[in-house]
């Protein structure tokens, strides 16, 4: 090969020409090795747009900030809520506590209308039987009187035989 012919003829060229290809061939590492760290840049690159971008979509502190009143407010409607159901569980139990004291009236509104009738029925019985005793006598009276007297029918006739 020639450049075996120069190491007996010129070592110091030779030397020099040994040092060029093991500079060329550290050149060509370096290289590759700037192409592949230039690849691991750029894919870096893209990692950290997207995540910026993801970032980007997330809430900020105001949303947080948001988020908690919305919490406060949710925690106090439950409050209400649970305040207002046992408001309406007592409200049942009263309504519940008044429907059997009208049952308990009207029974007793019935008791009374059946005595107060009762009551009224022996009275007009009372009254039917003092008016009976009183015009038993004046029914006498009046059948004895009617039997004396001529009887008389439609234009004067008398019905009774002579």
């Amino acid at each position: 090969h020639r450049w075996r012919k120069l190491e007996g003829s010129d070592p110091a060229a030779y030397e020099m020409l040994q040092k060029v290809q093991v500079l060329q061939k550290r050149l060509i590492g370096k290289a590759e090795e700037a192409v592949s760290k230039g690849a691991e840049l750029s894919a870096k690159d893209r990692l950290y747009a997207e995540l910026k971008a993801i970032l980007a979509r997330q809430p900020g502190p105001e949303i947080a900030e948001q988020l908690a009143v919305y919490r406060n407010a949710l925690r106090e409607k439950d409050q209400q809520t649970e305040q207002m159901a046992s408001e309406l569980a007592m409200y049942h139990a009263q309504v519940g506590e008044y429907k059997t004291e009208i049952d308990r009236v009207v029974r007793e509104l019935h008791e009374v209308k059946v005595k107060f009738y009762d009551q009224k029925r022996k009275e007009q019985l009372h009254r039917e039987r003092v008016r009976l005793e009183r015009t038993k006598p004046l029914d006498a009276a009046v059948a004895e009187a009617r039997a004396s007297l001529p009887r008389f029918t439609g234009g004067g006739f008398s019905l009774q035989r002579h």
